[in-house]
């Protein structure tokens, strides 16, 4: 089978009359805004700069800054370079730029106009602690500050002539793209042609069994890979595809493995270990609750503060003495609360 990159090789000559927009350009532009286009791309919806111009601009940055950056990014580095001579992406235009990264959120989104079509795509968890940090709570709150985000740019940047609108993201990226279609008021959700979640997590119970939810989901195209993790977390729909990758396990997330067949994802099944935990991580979480999984949260970050860790592109190896001052303070901790603690990281070593 063929990775996404044969799919640039067979179709890139192509524009968007010749072969429609499909799910695998939807991916695509959810890869690239991983891409740091910081005072590239315009923070403003009303101003533009053509995909080929931000894309340059951008891996020249790289070329000279990146190369020591975590594999996953040179790779949509990499991309990036394969993108820019591409005749399918000239008429494309990026604004609207935003990223905000501080103690409480990571967020970040842009805007693909072409066509009379428009594609927000929102990243998912970047290097940052903070933006692991929002991806935990997901499992006890809604909505978080960057969900809440997600739905404000969908407000400020869908207009009253839009119709052809999809939103998007990889990860954490794409339960933004759902949230902000949760969230949004009608007017904006009836512009709304697709929501595009790849691999990327769920809801508590009472978010999936809402009235919001279920509006969305006639709209929802879910992807996951064949060894799945992160978009087999908390509550989601049972209508989503899998597709072949030829990563090894937790790098089956990575969706620069996965298979295409022509314009198409090469569908699979899902593995056992998968399977197990689609169920055994609702199980789990529902029968702690939000307030002891918010408890367990923050007991596991400080921990990860204490070891002087901020970004997880670079986790230092712990000393022994470091190591038996976290077991100390487990150990010191409730008898029930440091059983869940330690369920709490079996199930994200299980996944990983």
């Amino acid at each position: 089978m063929s990775k996404i990159q044969n799919y640039l090789q067979k179709y890139g000559s192509k524009t968007f009359l010749e072969v429609p927009f499909n799910d695998i350009d939807s991916l695509l532009f959810t890869l690239i805004i991983y891409a740091d286009f910081e005072g590239i791309v315009p923070s403003e919806k009303a101003k533009n700069i053509s995909f080929s111009e931000a894309l340059q601009l951008c891996f020249n940055r790289y070329k000279e800054e990146g190369k020591s950056w975590p594999l996953f990014f040179r790779e949509v580095y990499d991309l990036l370079e394969t993108l820019i001579p591409l005749v399918r992406y000239q008429d494309v235009q990026l604004s609207h730029y935003v990223k905000m990264v501080d103690d409480e959120k990571q967020f970040c989104a842009v805007t693909f106009r072409f066509h009379k079509l428009v594609y927000i795509a929102y990243e998912g968890t970047d290097t940052s602690i903070v933006g692991w940090k929002e991806d935990f709570l997901l499992t006890s709150s809604f909505p978080v500050p960057a969900q809440k985000l997600a739905r404000d740019y969908l407000k400020d940047e869908v207009g009253l002539l839009d119709f052809g609108v999809y939103v998007g993201g990889h990860s954490k990226g794409g339960n933004l793209a759902m949230a902000a279609y949760m969230l949004s008021n009608p007017l904006v959700r009836f512009r709304i042609q697709k929501v595009y979640n790849f691999d990327g997590p769920g809801f508590r119970k009472k978010e999936f069994c809402s009235k919001m939810y279920r509006k969305m989901e006639k709209k929802l195209s879910m992807v996951v890979p064949e060894d799945s993790t992160f978009g087999l977390l908390l509550h989601h729909t049972n209508h989503y595809a899998v597709v072949k990758s030829n990563g090894l396990g937790l790098w089956q997330h990575n969706p620069l493995t996965w298979e295409c067949a022509d314009i198409y994802f090469a569908y699979g099944e899902l593995t056992a270990r998968s399977q197990k935990l689609e169920t055994s991580n609702v199980a789990f979480l529902e029968k702690l609750g939000d307030a002891e999984c918010n408890q367990i949260i923050d007991i596991l970050f400080q921990i990860v503060g204490r070891l002087g860790i901020t970004d997880t592109s670079h986790i230092p190896l712990p000393s022994l003495k470091q190591i038996m001052r976290i077991l100390k303070e487990v150990t010191h901790l409730d008898a029930k609360v440091r059983k869940d603690i330690l369920d709490f990281i079996k199930i994200i070593l299980k996944g990983a």
